[in-house]
């Protein structure tokens, strides 16, 4: 049998399983969709575009190199009829060899800009740009596994964040003091604005972030704050806690978050897991 016809029973062996992954979060996020405002989604839409295009200016030393007609079609994949197009395509590269970080950085960046100056020029519409930005994200989401921490954290560290613009901060305040009673090294993070956050943690050591919101009114910032994190930090994993989270669950559980808990007590447990399964030596 010839090279290309292995390659071919390779990728049509592999592609379901790497799919699945993207299938799970693209449903996800557009069941997300349809609960939020427009207005939200649109936001969304842009901290999707935001994000990732900025990562092809982060890191020029990436030699990777896409072609026009390459990047023009991953576009066009990412708006299509096809839901599994431009997935398809990714897992295609990934098979031909093209490492994790050259896609990530490269590929997607662009394809971010490109779609971002086709929705500023009318050539796309609004429901396309949605469609599209949300099947990049599912797609960067579905590759999260393949990213490895930047530094390594020996100690049981998090970082703890009010959501921006949350002024009810003395329950993450007090959640933090306990957990360092409790061994925790504890970074606490207030009074930043959703940019100033998102850096922030961006630059930190730490693995898990600890996001704390107290009701429906947090829903569109702590949305915002998610995508960015997700995008800037794949690995990182989240929690969210407050004390009015059920209230919020059915939103919260379509945002790829690691753990959801309405109480200290749930948050210590689920954080401690969460270290144990992913951060422990």
């Amino acid at each position: 049998m010839s090279g290309d016809g292995k390659l071919s029973r390779t990728r049509a062996s592999e592609t379901p399983k790497k799919l699945s992954s993207y299938r799970r979060t693209a449903a996800d996020i557009r069941r997300l969709g349809a609960m939020l405002p427009e207005d939200l989604v649109v936001d969304l839409a842009r901290e999707v575009i935001k994000r990732v295009a900025s990562k092809d200016e982060q890191l020029e030393h990436v030699p990777h190199v896409v072609t026009k007609e390459g990047l023009e079609t991953l576009c066009y994949a990412l708006i299509s009829d096809d839901e599994k197009a431009a997935a398809t395509l990714i897992s295609e590269l990934r098979a031909d060899g093209v490492r994790p970080e050259e896609i990530y950085l490269k590929r997607l960046a662009a394809a971010a800009r490109i779609l971002g100056d086709m929705w500023v020029t009318d050539e796309v519409t609004f429901a396309q740009v949605t469609v599209g930005t949300g099947r990049m994200f599912a797609i960067m989401r579905s590759m999260r596994h393949l990213f490895e921490p930047v530094v390594p954290v020996e100690d049981k560290t998090a970082i703890f964040a009010a959501v921006p613009g949350e002024d009810h901060t003395l329950g993450v305040q007090m959640a933090a003091d306990i957990f360092r009673k409790d061994g925790w090294e504890i970074s606490l993070k207030m009074g930043l604005d959703h940019d100033q956050l998102v850096a922030e943690i961006e630059q930190a050591p730490s693995g898990i972030v600890g996001l704390s919101i107290s009701g429906e009114h947090s829903i569109e910032a702590l949305s915002r704050l998610v995508v960015a994190l997700h995008i800037c930090r794949p690995h990182a994993i989240l929690v969210v806690s407050g004390s009015n989270v059920d209230e919020v669950r059915p939103i919260l559980s379509l945002m790829g978050l690691d753990g959801i808990a309405s109480t200290l007590e749930d948050a210590q447990k689920q954080m401690a897991a969460l270290w144990d399964t992913n951060m422990a030596k």
